[in-house]
């Protein structure tokens, strides 16, 4: 008995004739897991991608369209597989690296937050230890930002009164500030 020609085999598949599916795979799994094994360089990988793609024609069997000749069909089928395997482990892989690297990056700014609020802390426990006048100068003057005449006004003294009290606090402060800024 003759073998049936590529499109017999495909007609009677299209009918649901599963011994016709059974004679393609057997044609022609292995050149493909071949193929598909070389270029991925994993055999794994060229053995789910085959079954992928024998899969996929059994299901669409009812549906299939060959303007082709099998073989050209079914390795440009695998070609479309395996370059859309690289595609999405491109983009797996791209967005888990933007995964870890915003992890880390969020993971560090809140260490620096967390350091930076506990010197921060340590910093407006010490400007306590100045005395009540020199400490609102500094605070006024540092942290909201007021001017030499704009804290004048607020607490009602002369300018250069602020100017004398901004400078006792630096002196008295700057061991404090040498400490922070051994830890910036």
């Amino acid at each position: 008995m003759p073998q049936p020609t590529d499109i017999q085999l495909v007609d009677r598949l299209k009918s649901g004739d599963f011994k016709a599916f059974e004679a393609i795979f057997n044609a022609w799994w292995e050149e493909l897991f071949v193929y598909a094994a070389r270029v991925l360089e994993s055999q794994a990988d060229a053995q789910d991608l085959v079954q992928d793609l024998f899969t996929s024609i059994w299901e669409r069997r009812d549906h299939l369209e060959l303007q082709t000749d099998i073989q050209y069909y079914l390795f440009s089928a695998i070609r479309k597989l395996i370059l859309r395997r690289f595609r999405d482990q491109g983009l797996k892989e791209k967005h888990l690296e933007k995964f870890i690297e915003y992890s880390d990056l969020r993971t560090a700014l809140s260490q620096v937050s967390i350091e930076q609020k506990d010197l921060l802390r340590h910093f407006h426990n010490d400007l306590r230890q100045l005395p009540e006048k020199e400490r609102q100068v500094f605070e006024w003057y540092h942290f909201d930002e007021l001017s030499i005449r704009e804290i004048a006004a607020r607490s009602g003294t002369a300018e250069q009164t602020v100017r004398n009290q901004l400078g006792n606090a630096y002196k008295k402060a700057r061991p404090m500030l040498h400490r922070l800024l051994l830890f910036i």
